[in-house]
C-alpha cells in the first residue's frame, strides 16, 4: 500500500473539487489544469495533487475526509 501524504493546500484543493469517486475527482482536476496554467504555483499544486491521487485507491480516497478541509462559505457561521 502506498503511503501518500497530502499537505493542507492539496487537501483543500481536493475538497473544493471533490466528486463522488476518485476517478471523477481526478477528471475534474485535469479539466481545470489548463485554466490555472498561467499561475505557476497553482499549476504545480494541481499537477502534484493529481499525481498523488493517482496512487490512491477508492477506499483510501474516501478515507481522506475532505469535508474537514472544505473552505467555509461566506456567512455560513453567521447567526
Amino acid at each position: 500500500m502506498n503511503n501518500v501524504r497530502f499537505d493542507e493546500l492539496e487537501l483543500m484543493l481536493m475538497a473544493m473539487f471533490e466528486q463522488p469517486t476518485l476517478k471523477d475527482t481526478i477528471q475534474v482536476l485535469t479539466e481545470i489544469q489548463p485554466l490555472v496554467a498561467e499561475d505557476a504555483e497553482m499549476d504545480a499544486l494541481v499537477q502534484q495533487t493529481i499525481q498523488k491521487l493517482q496512487k490512491l485507491n477508492e477506499q483510501q480516497f474516501k478515507g481522506l475526509k475532505l469535508e474537514w478541509h472544505r473552505p467555509e462559505e461566506e456567512g455560513e457561521n453567521v447567526k
